[in-house]
């Protein structure tokens, strides 16, 4: 299998559809009336978004070690 290689495009966009995910899940999940009512899944909701949230952060900590 081939190596892919990574340039700096590739960071941001993985940051958008990052922040693409969130923001759907967060919209169409986490403010549903179901989600909103249960709190068990609201909470394994909210658990799946930090996780994505820390993924962008550490995208985010990639792209500035990448530039240096």
């Amino acid at each position: 299998m081939d190596k892919i290689e990574i340039n700096e495009g590739h960071y941001l966009e993985l940051m958008d559809r990052l922040h693409v995910a969130m923001s759907t899940i967060n919209d169409h999940i986490l403010e549903h009336p179901l989600a909103e009512q249960q709190k068990e899944i609201q909470s394994l909701v909210e658990d799946a978004i930090t996780n994505l949230w820390d993924a962008y952060q550490l995208v985010g900590g990639l792209t500035y070690e990448n530039k240096n």
